[in-house]
């Protein structure tokens, strides 16, 4: 429940590798892009793509709370 308050609130997330309790979908960002990915329950949370793939990143749920009531995302495509 406090978990689950501090995602809600805004809290910092959680960080790569840490084990994802509540399958769901979540975002990380940077200055420049937003990524957005399906984490499921038992799996740690993936290294953001940011810096080659090597980076270490906070990863945040996708709620009306924390992501407002946006319909529409802006896709972009890249090659790692």
């Amino acid at each position: 429940m406090f978990q689950n308050a501090i995602e809600t609130a805004g809290g910092t997330g959680f960080n790569t590798g840490t084990i994802c309790t509540d399958s769901n979908i979540y975002r990380c960002n940077d200055d420049l892009f937003e990524i957005i990915e399906y984490v499921e329950a038992g799996k740690p949370f993936p290294k953001g793509p940011f810096g080659n793939g090597k980076g270490n990143t906070s990863w945040k749920k996708i709620t009306l709370a924390t992501d407002g009531n946006r319909k529409t995302v802006d896709g972009q495509r890249t090659t790692v």
